[in-house]
């Protein structure tokens, strides 16, 4: 455990200094309240022991900017000081400090103070840690009963949408099928205006003022292409539908093997919409066929996720790189972008539940916390690499074997 040691007697620095590095700490020394303050704001130190008297900053000023700073973390401190009177030493644990010892300080006692430090930092870092994996199922549940309601959405869509959209799909075949025929004997019957012409002069002016008015040869040339249009517009609702049934992944087993080039592709297909609105190109890598024993409608969650993620961070125009590959004991996807990158706040805070850099009503913030309890509880892993103006990279691992459940 780092420890940072702020002490301006060299002599008493080295002794403690030594003392601290034999019972297997990893001391920093400062020889003043200013210079440790500086190494603190560059590095986490979980135990400070700082005296009381030093020149420009003392122990109290820097025990002050430590429990100001925006480091959320706990710091325990002992203060070392001379003064034994009661005032002064209250004014020091009203600055802050954890504890305090008067100079010259035994070692035995300095080193039961550090150990007391120690656990209260340890216990407080196994309550972060417990209180993380609270709020990670607390999102995940309601992730979950999120899919299960896109589920039942989906099934519902099914069900309301196919009915109509088939019953106009026929429709319009039928009508495709009869309009060409009526071209058909339309045209049978304008090779009669001739004759018209010679035996009823005012009927040939009124067929003729018909084929303007309507526009024939427009009609003509332009009625095929509607009615195969159509028919393609109402083959992408049909579309939809059966990619958000299968991506809520109604109707199948809970834990299976799932294609991860097919459920990449299938993810994509549902974001056609995202991905057209930035005008995103997709580079495409897949190494073979890979398949993964897993929960198939939360891996597709986080394949969800993690590319929505990368086109909300991607510039108009920029590019997407998306590829799959197998190793020998788990499948890694790796979905990168070009986009605005993370600065090292988000980067730490990445994977925390209800965090989000999107606007106000924009995003819960759920997302990656969810993907990263998803992926853990299959007994894989998330790692990211992202600089700020380069982009970002996620890659998620997952093992092939069914040991993880």
């Amino acid at each position: 455990m780092k420890v940072l040691l702020a002490e301006d007697s060299l002599m008493e620095r080295r002794r403690l200094s030594v003392q601290l590095a034999r019972w297997g700490y990893e001391v920093c020394e400062t020889e003043d309240g200013q210079d440790a303050w500086q190494h603190f704001q560059k590095t986490h130190f979980p135990l400070v022991v700082t005296d009381w008297i030093m020149p420009e900053v003392d122990g109290l000023e820097l025990i002050r900017r430590i429990r100001a700073s925006a480091d959320s973390r706990y710091v325990y401190i002992i203060l070392l000081t001379g003064r034994s009177d009661n005032e002064n030493l209250v004014e020091g644990m009203e600055a802050g400090a954890d504890d305090f010892l008067i100079k010259p300080c035994h070692p035995k006692e300095l080193k039961v103070r550090l150990r007391a430090g120690a656990r209260i930092i340890e216990l407080e870092q196994r309550l972060i840690g417990q209180n993380r994996q609270l709020r990670e199922t607390q999102a995940a549940l309601v992730q979950s009963e999120k899919l299960a309601g896109v589920g039942q959405l989906a099934a519902g869509m099914a069900h309301e949408i196919n009915n109509p959209v088939a019953f106009v799909s026929n429709n319009i075949a039928v009508l495709q099928r009869d309009v060409q025929q009526l071209l058909k004997l339309v045209d049978e019957y304008h090779c009669c205006v001739p004759i018209a012409e010679q035996h009823d002069p005012e009927l040939a002016d009124r067929i003729r003022a018909l084929e303007d008015e309507c526009d024939l040869p427009w009609l003509k040339d332009n009625l095929p292409r509607l009615f195969e249009s159509s028919s393609d517009g109402l083959s992408r609702v049909r579309g939809i539908v059966s990619n958000l049934r299968d991506f809520a992944h109604l109707d199948e087993a809970d834990v299976d093997t799932m294609d991860v080039v097919a459920a990449l592709e299938l993810t994509l297909d549902v974001l056609a919409a995202d991905l057209a609105a930035k005008e995103l190109v997709i580079e495409r890598n897949y190494d073979g066929q890979p398949m993964c024993h897993c929960w198939p409608a939360k891996i597709k969650q986080v394949l969800h996720g993690i590319l929505l993620n990368a086109i909300q961070a991607s510039e108009h125009g920029g590019t997407i790189a998306v590829s799959a590959r197998e190793n020998a004991n788990d499948i890694s996807v790796t979905v990168s972008d070009t986009g605005s990158g993370m600065d090292e706040t988000t980067q730490q805070r990445l994977f925390e539940p209800f965090y989000t850099t999107q606007p106000v009503g924009s995003g819960q913030g759920m997302g990656l916390a969810v993907c990263y309890g998803i992926v853990q509880q299959h007994g894989g892993s998330i790692e990211f690499d992202s600089a700020v103006g380069v982009g970002t990279t996620l890659t998620v691992t997952l093992p092939k074997s069914q040991k993880a459940f």
